[in-house]
């Protein structure tokens, strides 16, 4: 079978080549999962800027309606302190049923999530001592 050196130096080559090969496979799996997780991390960055956009927007329409508010006072269209209370409380009542519904599903999203990551932990653990 192995009749020079030439036969041994062959026989080492092609045992290189094949670590060689499982070390490149071995290392494209890893960065495979690598970029997975970061278009997961991505894709959750894009949702909570979503989020902070529509808060920011939800804001923006609340300073204008008090600017609009303050304007019909300032201005004489609104004399009654009544009808001033009225209308920032009813103001006020629609801000806290929009905020409360937000807050809600922000926070039911992430309770799901540190659910999902503690169940996946609790697997691994329960895979390592069983």
């Amino acid at each position: 079978m192995i009749d020079s050196s030439k036969d041994i130096l062959y026989i080492v080559i092609s045992f290189c080549v094949l670590w060689a090969t499982v070390f490149l496979c071995w290392t494209m799996y890893y960065v495979g999962k690598i970029l997975r997780d970061i278009s997961r991390v991505i894709e959750e960055f894009r949702l909570r800027l979503h989020q902070i956009s529509e808060i920011i927007n939800k804001v923006h329409g609340r300073v204008e309606t008090m600017s609009s508010i303050l304007g019909k006072i300032f201005s004489g269209k609104m004399t009654k302190t009544s009808d001033i209370g009225q209308a920032f409380s009813d103001k006020a009542e629609d801000w806290l049923d929009d905020s409360a519904d937000i807050a809600k599903a922000v926070a039911r999203q992430a309770v799901q999530k540190a659910v999902d990551s503690t169940a996946k932990k609790i697997k691994k653990i329960a895979k390592k001592m069983g």
